[in-house]
């Protein structure tokens, strides 16, 4: 590969990685409420099915996975039910409420009548980042998200391999633009997490917060849809 190839695979990695997408929506909005930490395990959950969805990519898998209509179809259907779910979750606890206990703080997942998610109502007391509950949901946020994204998916099989000459070596290359393209998301999102982390006593005001949580519970719906009418 030359340089010229390499600066153009960097430069359209950090074009596609910036887009706000899924992944924008829950780092926004676990940092944002829980503090960095939760940021960083939402990170952490990306990352790991970054590198199943490299594997797969590098062993051909993925590109069965595209051409088979009706795996294609299960996984974006699965994928679009999640987002569904986790934005409808959050929308519902920031639902206006006649009587609040003020006494009480909402437990970790509890969103609504045991509905069995971290989304609690943004006027309430905030349960530390670092509670097991709180981890926990975090990662399987962001490991969840991205295993049952389509378009992460398409973008290995056909974003990457543009800038892979068939051949002998073509899967030791591909593992190496993955490994970079990778790279360089955690890298951006690392450097957005400690910015809004910094941003954090202004951001948790009561009303920007509760904003910011109906903001993210949209997004996730509105993608939510655009993937289940996705071809």
């Amino acid at each position: 590969m030359s340089d010229i190839q390499i600066v153009s695979f960097v430069a359209a990695s950090l074009l596609i990685i910036i887009v706000p997408g899924v992944d924008f929506a829950l780092v926004t909005r676990q940092t944002v409420r829980y503090g960095r930490r939760a940021g960083f395990v939402v990170l952490a959950g990306l990352f790991a099915a970054a590198l199943v969805h490299a594997s797969l990519a590098t062993a051909g898998l993925s590109a069965l996975l595209v051409s088979s209509p009706a795996l294609y179809t299960v996984l974006r259907v699965a994928g679009a039910l999640y987002l569904l779910y986790l934005g409808g979750t959050i929308l519902w606890a920031t639902r206006p409420r006649r009587t609040a206990p003020v006494a009480q703080p909402v437990p970790v997942g509890a969103g609504g009548a045991g509905a069995g998610t971290d989304a609690a109502a943004p006027v309430r007391d905030t349960p530390a980042a670092d509670e097991p509950h709180v981890a926990r949901r975090s990662f399987v946020m962001g490991v969840t998200s991205q295993l049952l994204n389509v378009k992460v998916v398409v973008f290995y099989v056909s974003f990457v391999p543009q800038f892979v000459k068939p051949g002998d070596g073509a899967a030791a290359r591909t593992a190496v633009l993955a490994a970079t393209f990778i790279g360089l998301a955690v890298l951006w999102w690392a450097c957005y997490i400690l910015l809004i982390d910094r941003l954090q006593p202004w951001l948790t005001r009561p009303s920007v917060l509760l904003v910011i949580e109906r903001l993210t519970g949209l997004i996730l719906i509105v993608l939510a849809v655009r993937i289940a009418l996705s071809h």
